[in-house]
């Protein structure tokens, strides 16, 4: 009874590291923070022409429902206060960047643009004369509504702007760091949720790809039709982290990876194919080893097995399965990833260090201290 009670604090403590907060990020002296207002018009406009950058995955997990939406736009044409958004420029590349205000924004460019075509809904403290009315009867201009439609196309929001340059680490950990304040209420945004907004281009595109490997898929027991929140996408950044970056880890797990990130939002081809190389051969290893009756396997252990695994990856490949599966259960039953050891601190530097160590010799067929 005892070891399920530390078995289930373990998983929780896993979990709770995909949102933890583990540094302070003083604002950088050369970000510059102003207000501003924008119409709606000219919002969509920046849409449009790709100015204004809107991730579309993260915008799909999060979508507010129609009567919210609905909500919003009887707001906006009762002419109701709105909450300021925020928003990041890229000074350099004119690159805008929602980090507050997604809902909303999402919320007038589907009225805007009527893509696709929408019915608002009814509801008993919205206007009676937009209730349940098609978003294209408002388009219309012979229609009696499309007072309302230019209405909120002229509409100012306050926008409050943080002119920063992407380019450099300083400004991307700090713009992490509003991201996490800023999006607290209703559904809170995971770590990895928001490197996805804040460090977007090929490696994160990368590591989402490589989320949908089959054998990936299947160690995780990862099913098509329900959300992960990007949880096993982190996993996938802390395989390539550990693997490359293990000698230099400080203990603070949040900060680690965004500097991972930070550092690798270029890549070459030539890297793009060995990190997925690497990573192919190390999922195929350990869907072998767990057969057809995968278990579920915690954070921690996980993130260990891998990176034995890889360490050894040409060693292994010439291993028999039995050999393997052995090495596997040596692995669950060593301290270093015992219930006790995860319990004290699970991303101190000395517990990472030390199952990330005792992967690396099992999994070489050594013994370890």
């Amino acid at each position: 009874m005892a070891e399920n009670t530390l078995g289930n604090e373990i998983e929780q403590l896993e979990e709770e590291q995909f949102y933890q907060i583990d540094y302070e990020n003083q604002p950088p002296e050369d970000i510059i923070a102003y207000n501003e207002l924008r119409s709606c018009a000219d919002l969509y406009r920046m849409y449009q022409k790709g100015i204004l950058t809107i991730q579309p995955d993260f915008q799909r997990n999060f979508v507010w429902k129609g009567a919210t939406q609905t909500r919003f736009i009887d707001s906006l044409i009762k002419q109701l206060p709105i909450p300021s958004m925020c928003f990041s420029l890229d000074y350099k590349t004119q690159r805008w960047q929602v980090i507050d205000g997604l809902q909303r924004m999402s919320t007038i460019i589907r009225f805007l643009s009527n893509e696709p075509e929408w019915t608002l809904s009814s509801l008993p403290d919205g206007d009676p004369r937009i209730n349940g009315r098609q978003v294209k009867e408002f388009m219309d201009e012979q229609s009696d509504l499309h007072i309302f439609f230019t209405r909120v196309e002229n509409l100012t929001i306050p926008v409050t702007v943080l002119r920063c340059d992407y380019a450099k680490e300083s400004h991307t950990m700090y713009l992490f760091t509003i991201f996490q304040r800023l999006n607290t209420g209703g559904i809170q945004l995971n770590n990895q949720e928001i490197r996805n907004c804040i460090y977007h281009g090929d490696f994160n595109t990368f590591l989402k790809e490589l989320d949908n490997h089959p054998q990936w898929k299947r160690i995780n027991r990862i099913r098509d039709n329900k959300s992960y929140r990007f949880i096993h996408v982190e996993m996938i950044l802390r395989f390539f982290t550990w693997y490359d970056w293990h000698d230099r880890y400080h203990g603070r797990l949040t900060e680690f990876l965004n500097e991972y990130m930070a550092k690798h939002l270029k890549v070459s081809e030539t890297e793009f194919q060995q990190k997925r190389e690497l990573f192919e051969k190390t999922v195929q290893i350990i869907d072998d080893i767990l057969e057809d009756n995968h278990p579920q396997l915690g954070h921690s252990f996980l993130e260990a097995m891998m990176f034995g695994v890889a360490k050894n990856l040409t060693t292994l490949s010439k291993m028999n399965k039995q050999q393997l599966i052995s090495w596997y259960h040596k692995l669950k039953t060593d301290n270093a990833l015992s219930s006790q050891t995860l319990s004290s601190g699970i991303a101190s530097k000395e517990k990472v260090t030390a199952r990330l160590k005792a992967a690396s010799a099992i999994f070489a067929g050594k013994e370890h201290a």
